[in-house]
Formats: structure tokens, C-alpha cells, sequence
């Protein structure tokens, strides 16, 4: 029977594109939950040498403090999992809401969130989550997921308004108007269920930058110093220069790690816009 639902769920997943996006995306939410189990040894254990390359021993080698990399890659998997995946979605709860409002309402309350939009677009995203991070006492990992999740939805939000504003000239929303249904019962029950697709896509897109810009943050000490992130690991590595002691194994791991997780997600996001748009053509004809 679960061999029968795996077999169902993998066919009606969208394209090639989406199930490679999948299987990368599997391969990460693995190390993640259970890197703990396999990881050759703990979180920042110190007690090898230094700069060692890469062997039957440490297989990403050693890093300047005596720590195995492939450890340290390890438990930095679930720290920028997770800031990636819940960053994401509190871009998306806001990017949506905003969105379906300014879409359906129109009017005033459009022009009223739309030009606070183009006054955040105005200044660079990662500039304000740098000002915010300084003022802060202390850069938790929350304080970091909720420093990207409330900075990152701005796209989106255009995204979906302009999605939204598609759908309110639909039949289906000049029929509930007509049963009494209220603005907000349009809004989320039966808009919102027919631009999943384009959520969804929106979501996995966000997801990437929220990693890459945990990255960023803790690249420039920003971060949480208390955790282990791909970002900190590559903070760390810039910061004891690796690149002139030729320790590629410290460098190239957490950065192929950040480019093929965002593949993954972009791949999904690919596979879900491309189904959408096929499903959207043939209803058209």
C-alpha cells in the first residue's frame, strides 16, 4: 500500500525538471533531520590537526582549528535547512496576504500597500537586514529566520497581486459575489486555492534566497556565532585564509552545498510553472 501511494505521489509530481528538483531537495531534508546520527563526529569537536587534506580519516579534511569539515558540513546542513524553509514560509503567509488584498481590493488599499512596497524596493534587502541585525543585543538563528522571512516577500507580494488581479475578473468570483459571499471567503476560498500553483512557485524561489541570504549574513559576522550554518563555515574559512593555504576542502563543500540546495529549489519551482502554465492552455482551448 505505502509502496502504491510513494509510486502515485513520485508520477503526479510536476516533470523531470520537478523530480530532480525533488530528489536533491530528499537528499538535504535527510542530512538534515539525521546528520546528527551520522555524522563522523560532534558538533565542533577540536582535536585533530590542522589544515589536514582530505583522507580515508577525514574525508573533507581538517580546517584550521582542528575540526573535521565533513562534520562541520554536516550539522551546517540543518541550521540553513531550516532557516531556509521557515524563512520561506513566513515570506510567503506575507507575500500572499499582501498580495491577494492589493489584487482583489484594488483602490486605495492597493495604491497604499503597493507603495510601501516600492518604498522597501527602493533599498537593497540584504542592506536592511544588516541594519536590522546590528541593532539587535543578540543574532539568534530565529532572530535570523525572522530578519529574512519579513524582508523577503516584496516580489512575491507583486507576484501574487498581479496573479490575483487576473483571477477577480474570473467566473467563479462574479458567481460567489453573486451567492453573498464576503470579500475575504473570495479572497482565501476560492482564489487562494486556485493560484496554489503559482504560491508554491513563488515559495521554493523564496526558500533559495532566504538560504543564500543567511549566507550572506553570516559571511559578514552577522550570524548566529552560538550555531553551525554553510555560511559560517565559509565565514570562517575567509576569515583564517584558506584560499593561501590552499585548503579547497573547506571552501568548496559549503558553497556546492548552497548552489546545488538552490538548485533543487529552483528546479521545483521550473517543474510547478510549467505544469501550471500547460494546465492553464488546456483549459484555455
Amino acid at each position: 500500500m505505502m509502496k502504491k501511494i510513494v509510486k502515485a505521489g513520485w508520477s503526479a509530481f510536476p516533470g523531470i525538471k520537478g523530480k530532480m528538483g525533488l530528489v536533491i531537495l530528499l537528499f538535504f531534508t535527510g542530512v538534515a533531520l539525521f546528520g546528527t546520527w551520522v555524522a563522523p563526529y560532534p558538533k565542533n569537536f577540536i582535536g585533530f590537526d590542522s589544515w589536514l587534506p582530505p583522507s580515508f580519516g577525514h574525508w573533507l579534511g581538517t580546517d584550521s582549528y582542528g575540526q573535521d569539515v565533513l562534520s562541520q558540513m554536516i550539522y551546517g546542513t540543518r541550521t540553513s535547512f531550516w532557516v531556509g524553509i521557515l524563512a520561506g514560509l513566513i515570506t510567503t503567509v506575507i507575500g500572499v496576504a499582501v498580495g491577494i488584498v492589493a489584487g482583489y481590493k484594488g483602490g486605495w488599499i492597493e495604491e497604499s500597500l503597493m507603495r510601501i512596497v516600492d518604498l522597501f524596493l527602493i533599498i537593497p534587502t540584504l542592506a536592511l537586514m544588516i541594519i536590522l541585525a546590528s541593532f539587535l543585543p543578540s543574532m539568534g538563528t530565529m532572530s535570523t529566520i525572522v530578519i529574512i522571512g519579513s524582508l523577503s516577500w516584496l516580489y512575491m507580494g507583486r507576484s501574487i497581486r498581479s496573479q490575483t488581479m487576473s483571477e477577480r475578473q474570473s467566473g467563479y468570483v462574479e458567481a460567489a459575489r453573486m451567492v453573498g459571499m464576503k470579500d475575504w471567503e473570495i479572497m482565501f476560498r476560492e482564489i487562494l486555492p486556485n493560484i496554489t500553483p503559482v504560491i508554491l512557485a513563488n515559495l521554493v524561489l523564496v526558500t533559495t534566497q532566504a538560504v543564500l541570504a543567511e549566507a550572506g549574513l553570516s559571511f559578514l559576522g552577522l550570524g548566529d556565532p552560538t550555531n553551525v550554518s554553510w555560511g559560517t563555515i565559509l565565514a570562517l574559512a575567509n576569515a583564517n585564509n584558506a584560499v593561501l593555504f590552499h585548503a579547497w576542502w573547506w571552501i568548496l563543500p559549503p558553497g556546492l552545498a548552497i548552489a546545488f540546495f538552490c538548485f533543487g529549489f529552483i528546479l521545483i519551482g521550473n517543474g510547478i510553472l510549467e505544469k501550471y502554465r500547460a494546465n492553464r492552455g488546456n483549459a484555455a482551448l
